[in-house]
């Protein structure tokens, strides 16, 4: 899945950015250099270098210094006074965290030949300590590797075309907006009799249940596993942040016309424990805004970071109909009188698929043409690729394809599957969708929790 060399101003995506670089006479001899060549990168593509006295930057680089020493690389990061993304918001008056701040941290290390969950765990720490979420490890004396490190687990390695590779993956993220975490309650939308008849939440906290024996889903992670008490408070206190869940299921609930969808991690939802009060009803989006559907007398969770990326792939795919089937739920009926998208559940799991059936599951790899590189979750790209990615299906599209699921690796950070409304379907959301990861069943994908490709 390597992307050819490309030139990403004929992506769609593309635009030219306003870009700023701080603190560039800190730091090594080394680290100068490679700023300087940085900075050269970005005009020679055509983007605007900026002072930090300028408004609307799209993209903020600075950089930070680790000491060397015997000493292993986590053990060695200093943990600054303050998150670097608070004294931006301070000196810029920003009204929310910097999304588009990025810490260049020269190292001896080569983070390339690491294991995956050694690269997550170091880039976390080094994330919280110094307070951005976007950390860019330059490694050796010569830059001889640049390793990428975002949130979600993403770290691909650079070792060819450094500078412009870096600055590609740079614009790349920069370019996407931040949609994720903006909804609107309706309260009181689902009835009462509504909410305690539909099977859907139940069905979901089962699934997030049986994700977490198979090793789908790991635990939630707190901002203070990676710093100190101290500063743990500062992030909470100042910035509203505690901590994230990986992970996430939806399932579209015929009875009240939503989207059921697990909570946001933010609001403490564990969802390998989950209970029926952490599923959040969606349905519709309203100026770029999710629209939340609260059952009468209820106030709801807000809905994972995904649920614009769930409603805007819904949204692509062809409808078909359905009607009730007693105790079994629902069944297929050209002339039913409940219409809903083809996509009836899915599931995103931060994990590495190594090979999938394709007799029972169709895979979609990436559009490496337009879009060559991850986007984070939350983002208006993110929703684009989700677009671009189901209409690209077979089984999705073309009544002729039986196949009942599909799924499509994530850049850097783990997989989407989805399972359709199809002849053969279990009556139980989730059931046989989740046996295809089971040992125990048909083991149709397997799967790593312990590795995610990194492509270049």
């Amino acid at each position: 899945m390597d992307v050819q060399v490309i030139d990403v101003r004929a992506c769609p995506w593309w635009r030219p950015l306003k870009v700023a670089f701080v603190g560039e006479s800190r730091g090594s001899a080394r680290m100068a250099e490679f700023q300087s060549q940085l900075l050269d990168s970005f005009r020679d593509q055509g983007h605007t270098i900026v002072t930090t006295s300028e408004a609307d930057i799209d993209l903020l680089i600075d950089n930070a210094t680790i000491p060397d020493g015997p000493e292993p690389l986590v053990r060695r990061i200093q943990e600054r006074s303050q998150p670097l993304m608070l004294t931006v918001m301070k000196d810029y008056q920003l009204k929310r965290r910097p999304h588009n701040l990025v810490v260049l941290v020269g190292v001896d290390e080569s983070l390339g030949s690491w294991s995956h969950v050694d690269v997550v765990s170091t880039a976390r720490v080094a994330m919280g300590k110094i307070g951005s979420f976007k950390i860019v490890f330059v490694s050796g004396s010569g830059a001889d590797e640049v390793t990428y490190c975002t949130l979600e687990g993403g770290h691909p390695t650079e070792t060819l075309a450094k500078v412009d590779g870096l600055r590609d993956r740079l614009v790349a993220s920069a370019s996407a907006r931040e949609v994720g975490g903006q909804f609107d309650v309706n309260s009181d939308a689902i009835t009462q009799a509504e909410w305690n008849e539909t099977k859907i939440p139940d069905e979901i906290v089962r699934a997030g249940h049986r994700m977490h024996q198979l090793g789908l889903l790991p635990q939630p992670q707190k901002i203070s596993d990676y710093v100190s008490p101290r500063m743990a408070r500062v992030y909470e206190r100042y910035l509203g942040l505690k901590g994230f869940s990986e992970g996430m299921l939806f399932a579209v609930d015929p009875l009240t016309g939503t989207t059921m969808v697990t909570a946001s991690g933010s609001w403490d939802v564990d969802k390998r424990a989950l209970h029926r009060d952490e599923v959040t009803a969606i349905s519709g989006i309203v100026e770029g805004r999710v629209q939340v559907q609260a059952p009468f007398g209820v106030r709801p969770k807000g809905p994972s970071v995904e649920a614009l990326e769930v409603l805007s792939l819904l949204d692509a795919v062809p409808r078909i109909r359905l009607a009730p089937d007693g105790a079994n739920g629902w069944r297929l009926d050209p002339k039913g009188q409940i219409e809903v998208p083809i996509i009836r559940s899915g599931i995103h799991a931060h994990i590495g698929v190594a090979s999938a059936d394709d007799a029972l599951v169709e895979t979609i790899e990436p559009d490496r043409k337009n879009y060559p590189y991850g986007f984070g979750c939350g983002t208006d790209l993110m929703c684009e690729v989700a677009r671009s990615t189901v209409e690209r299906s077979s089984a999705i599209n073309d009544p002729k394809d039986h196949r009942r699921y599909v799924r499509w690796p994530m850049l850097y950070h783990g997989e989407m599957v989805v399972e359709l409304w199809k002849e053969g379907a279990e009556n139980v959301t989730f059931e046989g969708l989740l046996d295809l990861f089971d040992n125990a069943k048909n083991n149709a994908i397997r799967f790593r929790s312990d590795h995610v490709d990194q492509p270049r």
